[in-house]
């Protein structure tokens, strides 16, 4: 059915791309069997190992019916009854999983979220299983961690969305990828799986949320409960976001919490794409060949009339949540610095590559010999002027700009590669926590081996190039 206020023929063209992308992106028949049958073989030894009353539940976008071919992992949570104390529950879960983790091949690891899981590898069924022990829930006022409240978003899904829009989720979770704003992780800021569930369901189709959004201006904030939108500032106030998608299980909680400014900017950018003339274009990237990265780069820079710098540095094997985000603040210091020496940075990307990070600047080329310096407004009175002109008084000045005293200051950095290389050096600014500088090395306009496919690849999520 087409959606209001969008023209018949134009709907049953998006319905079209919608069925094409979906008939690439839904797991075949044959790929569906053998995940089922893989759960299936996992969940019936793992009968054997937990003890009596403890429940075994299958959630995530498998069980909801909404993952995309080759997402084949499995999560599994461990229910416990709801008085377990968590050590007990962290303990038996832990040993419930290595014990089925015991098979040639088989391995595991410990991860952590609000409390320890299991990640098993196991190599006869050729499955990656999360396993998750949690308390057994009926309603969000038992919960005890936020991990207990995921089994209620499987109930909730299953129970509401349609066969249809299940595999509707699944093209907007393309849609998402294809624009690089898919997934929870720091350095996305994007939507989760969830999210494009709930989305749907309080929209009804994918259409009518892609048509929405094309209109959202923030603060956007949406209750699928009762699948309206809400004018309510105490609740913009209450969750510090402008924009607010209330989880129907947990009042108290922003499913789109994650979901960071530019990420909500963009989606509403594609959907406006996509609402005034449907098209694949939106849901696939041009892509390119390995060996074209470097000419690609190349080309780009001669046609934006911009330079490129890239700092390569060092990074321990720590998670890329947080290795990522201290490259980004490093970044933003370096371009806030920039600033203040009149050189402007149009684009800072950060990216982890192995145990090299990646700082890529894209900056107009030349240098700046002097810059202005801004002072007081005459008319705020003498002492002001006087302090300003001490503190700069080997500046050439003042000179009047209206009645603002300004002084004119060679240059510290006769362009943004001498900045640039103070960085490098660690003159400029200090490493973080976890992200040194030693070792660090500055490419003007050129790529180092191996580093030119990820460079486009990071410059295509940023610019449509």
């Amino acid at each position: 059915m087409p959606v209001m206020g969008m023209q018949v023929a134009k709907a049953r063209r998006a319905e079209a791309v919608f069925s094409r992308v979906l008939s690439e992106v839904k797991p075949s028949a044959v790929e569906a069997a053998a995940t089922v049958a893989g759960v299936n073989a996992v969940m019936h030894r793992l009968k054997g190992i937990v003890d009596r009353g403890v429940e075994l539940k299958v959630v995530g976008s498998i069980a909801r019916g909404t993952n995309l071919k080759g997402d084949s992992d499995v999560d599994i949570f461990v229910l416990f009854h709801k008085k377990t104390k968590q050590e007990e529950l962290v303990r038996k879960g832990l040993a419930y999983g290595k014990r089925l983790a015991s098979g040639p091949g088989d391995r595991y690891e410990i991860k952590y979220a609000e409390h320890p899981y299991i990640r098993l590898y196991l190599r006869e069924l050729g499955v990656r299983i999360d396993l998750v022990p949690a308390l057994r829930i009926g309603s969000i006022e038992e919960m005890g961690t936020t991990v207990d409240r995921t089994p209620l978003h499987a109930d909730f899904i299953n129970s509401s969305l349609s066969g249809r829009q299940r595999d509707e989720v699944r093209v907007l979770k393309q849609l998402l990828k294809a624009h690089h704003i898919y997934g929870a992780e720091v350095k996305i800021g994007g939507f989760t799986g969830y999210l494009c569930e709930i989305l749907v369901y309080q929209y009804g189709s994918l259409l009518g949320l892609l048509e929405a959004a094309a209109a959202f201006a923030p603060p956007v904030v949406l209750d699928p409960k009762s699948r309206r939108r809400l004018s309510d500032q105490a609740l913009v106030k209450r969750f510090n976001s402008s924009f607010i998608v209330i989880d129907p299980v947990d009042p108290g909680r922003n499913v789109a919490a994650g979901v960071s400014t530019e990420s909500l900017a963009r989606f509403v950018l594609v959907a406006r794409e996509f609402v005034k003339e449907p098209s694949m274009r939106c849901f696939y990237g041009s892509g390119f060949p390995s060996p074209s990265a470097r000419s690609l780069v190349a080309r780009f820079l001669k046609e934006s009339g911009l330079s490129l710098y890239l700092v390569s540095l060092k990074v321990p094997d720590k998670s890329e949540d947080v290795v990522w985000p201290q490259l980004r603040k490093m970044a933003n210091m370096v371009a806030e610095t920039a600033a203040r020496y009149d050189y402007r940075v149009y684009l800072a990307i950060q990216w982890v590559s192995g145990t090299r990070g990646c700082m890529l600047f894209l900056a107009p080329s030349g240098g700046a010999g002097a810059r202005l310096l801004r002072g007081p407004d005459v008319f705020m009175g003498q002492e002001a002027t006087d302090a300003f002109l001490m503190e700069h008084r080997t500046a050439i000045g003042p000179i009047m700009k209206g009645s603002t005293v300004c002084m004119v200051e060679r240059n510290r950095y006769k362009d943004m590669e001498s900045l640039l290389s103070a960085f490098v050096s660690g003159r400029l600014i200090r490493g973080r926590k976890d992200v040194r500088m030693a070792g660090a090395r500055l490419f003007v306009d050129r790529m180092p081996a191996g580093l030119s496919e990820e460079a486009y690849s990071e410059i295509k999520k940023h610019v449509a190039v």
